[in-house]
């Protein structure tokens, strides 16, 4: 799929791909060749250009700091897309990423200028997980645990198909449609746009082609950065820091002004639901006994904390006492089922940080309810 831009005093190519289509990236070689641009510009951002270029983006990973530093989600998301695309891609003998890679390599042999024009992916995946409610966050995992998929690849470019799938994304997940088509077009065009070029091909995943066109043909040069937040009210900040509030002063009304036994109850269905869900989600990790102790006993303290959570405990601790072995690291990359999560450690260690992280949330949940019944009793 193609589109021409003029902007006057330059032209844009847009190439839409399908990501795993060896068609796709015929057709990126072949509009290089005839368009003979003197930019190519990919949808990629340095990380994954790197990651994709020499594979060793999980193979050079300390796991266990990762999750120290907050980026359990980022990197679940991530390997949940890797193994979407890996498993269509497999059906056409093709990488995820591969037209990306064939237009940067048709670019240095034709000596053409390059440049990677799309947001970084942690960033992207960041906005993602504070923008997602969690019963969101819940449903978008069900919808990648599929175990078929029955997808015709180059299909998908068609588009009228890929209206219809960004509709049904906006209808579903407005948020994530937001923050991975709608934002990214506006920055892959400003991008695109502080080049210096007289004709340039664009190669983009083909749901981004009609946004990033428009885009361009208005010139406007709107950043994410930006976008306007002022008027939102920050749900998501205040359930972080008003929940654990609710909780603390709730129990020490408890206490204080009804009377200790009431207290004590409130006290007891916290610890324990927190320590009970928590474990069992780390028991459904298959991550070690040991672990399933710890989430057990962190959980009813880090759910007070904003900064600091279950999973993250867990996950750190399952990572850093049973590091994943060299050898799972690299094949973690290539694994094609959701299902084989579980017998790698590195996917062990990502799916303890999910199900005790979902686990605490149900205990939290559970206990507003619990102790906002308690304190109605009065």
């Amino acid at each position: 799929m193609r589109r021409e831009v003029d902007l006057g005093d330059r032209k844009v190519t847009l190439v839409g791909t399908a990501h795993v289509s060896s068609e796709s990236k015929d057709e990126v070689e072949n509009t290089i060749d005839e368009v003979d641009p003197d930019l190519v510009c990919v949808e990629l951002d340095e990380n994954r250009f790197e990651s994709l270029r020499d594979e060793s983006g999980w193979k050079d990973m300390n796991v266990a700091e990762a999750l120290r530093q907050g980026k359990g989600s980022i990197l679940f998301i991530n390997l949940l897309l890797s193994i979407y695309q890996r498993r269509i891609g497999m059906e056409q003998g093709v990488k995820p990423g591969e037209e990306m890679l064939s237009a940067v390599q048709k670019a240095e042999e034709k000596e053409i200028d390059y440049a990677l024009v799309d947001r970084d992916i942690s960033e992207t995946f960041s906005r993602v997980r504070s923008e997602l409610s969690l019963w969101e966050k819940m449903k978008l995992l069900t919808l990648f645990y599929m175990d078929e998929i029955d997808l015709d690849v180059e299909e998908i470019k068609d588009e009228n198909i890929i209206d219809s799938l960004v509709t049904e994304l906006e209808n579903q997940f407005p948020k994530l449609s937001e923050v991975f088509l709608d934002e990214r077009n506006r920055f892959m065009s400003e991008k695109t746009l502080e080049n210096d070029f007289n004709h340039a091909v664009v190669v983009v995943g083909a749901a981004h082609l009609e946004g990033i066109a428009e885009i361009l043909e208005s010139e406007k040069k709107e950043s994410v950065e930006q976008l306007d937040s002022t008027n939102r009210i920050p749900w998501m900040k205040i359930a972080k820091y008003g929940i654990p509030t609710f909780v603390i002063l709730g129990l020490g009304y408890s206490f204080t002004q009804i009377d200790y036994s009431t207290g004590l109850q409130g006290l007891s269905f916290w610890i324990l639901s927190n320590g009970v869900l928590a474990g069992l989600g780390a028991v459904i990790a298959r991550s070690h006994p040991l672990t399933w102790l710890i989430s057990f006993l962190a959980a009813p303290l880090t759910s007070l904390d904003p900064a600091l959570g279950a999973g993250m405990v867990a996950g750190y601790s399952e990572a850093k006492f049973y590091p994943p072995k060299v050898g799972e690291l690299e094949t973690i990359t290539k694994i094609d089922s959701y299902r084989e999560l579980w017998n790698n450690q590195v996917g062990r260690i990502l799916l303890t940080f999910v199900f005790v992280t979902i686990g605490s949330a149900m205990a939290t949940f559970l206990s507003i309810g619990f102790i906002a019944s308690l304190l109605a009793g009065i």
